[in-house]
């Protein structure tokens, strides 16, 4: 930080970037999801086994390039700043996001997808940008309330897409995401402030140098993070077909948004909720109990028989799995060097898309294979097997006498 600039007020940067990422979700969320139902209606796919797999692929090969530039993205954020990262997300996201009412077929539609991932990822660039510039005892404040962003823009966007999609069309639902991450942008320009000193030249480390001095606690969290977020999102793409599966057909991106609309709120509670319990208990209290209840709770998401059980269950897993990764991310930013934040982040981030890049052709096989229904059951399976991972992990960081999120974080 330079001494001739007075500490950024982190209060007014996590509040903007709040808002800032609040429209970037709901941008994301008003259009996004609806793609199985616009592939179904543009090009006439009505098999369930065939949508499944486009789907599948169309998330396969944007999770691809996302996962192969955000550690880029955050490097680049430790040399250049990371309000540029934030901006160039938001901006660029603006433009290009757009640009998939122009493909003529499936086929087009992913390579759009695939160019559009490349210059992505808000989420990164703002958590980073938030560890970086608030203090480290407000870190679990700051990312919890952070999170509830990303949740509270899905929500509205969802609610925003589906009435969108039903009653204007796609070109609007596109045209309208496009316009929300332009004004995220416009915030974070306008209001965002960052006092970054770029690094001389002589403290400069390569990105694979920087990766290879990272520590076995850092390399055991992103694993972590890697495995539930495969647990955890495994049944993501699924959604509409589910509710096809259960409702039929009519109506169905209708009853998507004001489902997923409804859900999302339990990861709006949950962001704050964890926000504040990683001030007050240990990893193990927390997140044990919740990786158990959100196994639980996707079980019986496959089993539902009616909306009202789909919505009650699926509202469940959202409120005790949404915030596991606030206490992971608070104890990744304590153990990570500050200069070196943004590479973490960047493949904290990175890595959790490599686990949605594993699970969406995974997941397309068992949808192709067995049916939708099934999905929910290996995403239960799956978190059921996190827990020993977890439980070993813990075991190793106060083994290794990592300070924990309690200590590390303090209420806003």
């Amino acid at each position: 930080m330079s001494e001739k600039e007075p500490p950024v007020n982190w209060k007014k940067n996590l509040l903007f970037i709040w808002l800032s990422q609040f429209l970037a979700m709901a941008g994301y969320s008003s259009a996004l999801p609806f793609i199985p139902i616009y592939m179904r209606d543009t090009w006439g796919i009505h098999s369930e086994s065939e949508l499944g797999a486009w789907v599948a692929t169309f998330n396969f090969f944007g999770l691809l390039s996302f996962c192969v530039f955000t550690p880029i993205w955050g490097a680049l954020s430790d040399c250049f700043g990371r309000k540029l990262m934030l901006l160039r997300a938001c901006y660029v996201d603006a433009l290009l996001f757009p640009c998939m009412l122009l493909a003529p077929s499936p086929f087009w539609l992913v390579v759009v997808r695939f160019i559009v991932s490349i210059f992505t990822g808000t989420v990164a660039a703002a958590q980073t940008l938030i560890v970086t510039n608030t203090p480290e005892e407000h870190h679990g404040f700051a990312l919890g309330t952070l999170a509830s962003a990303f949740w509270s823009g899905n929500l509205a966007g969802f609610s925003i897409g589906g009435f969108v999609v039903h009653y204007c069309g796609f070109t609007t639902a596109f045209l309208g995401c496009g316009s929300l991450y332009l004004l995220g942008g416009l915030m974070t320009h306008l209001f965002v402030h960052e006092n970054f000193q770029r690094p001389a030249a002589s403290k400069k480390v390569g990105f694979f140098k920087s990766v290879q001095g990272l520590s076995i606690v850092i390399w055991l969290l992103l694993f972590l993070i890697v495995f539930t977020t495969i647990a955890r999102r495994f049944d993501d793409p699924y959604v509409a077909l589910m509710i096809e599966r259960i409702h039929g057909p009519a109506d169905t991106a209708f009853h998507t948004g004001w489902i997923n609309a409804l859900v999302s709120l339990g990861g709006v509670l949950s962001g704050i909720l964890f926000g504040k319990l990683v001030d007050l208990f240990s990893p193990r209290s927390v997140a044990v109990p919740a990786t158990l209840l959100a196994g639980v709770t996707m079980l019986m998401q496959g089993w539902a028989m009616t909306l009202t059980g789909y919505v009650t269950w699926r509202f469940a897993n959202y409120l005790v799995a949404g915030g596991l990764e606030t206490v992971f991310l608070a104890m990744m930013s304590k153990a990570s060097p500050t200069e070196r934040r943004g590479t973490v982040l960047g493949i904290s981030s990175s890595l959790r898309t490599a686990g949605l890049l594993i699970g969406a052709p995974a997941s397309g096989v068992v949808v192709y294979y067995m049916g939708v229904r099934e999905v929910y059951l290996v995403s239960g399976i799956l978190l059921f097997l996190a827990v020993p991972i977890l439980l070993l992990t813990l075991h190793y960081l106060k083994h290794h006498q990592v300070e924990e999120p309690h200590e590390i974080s303090g209420a806003g």
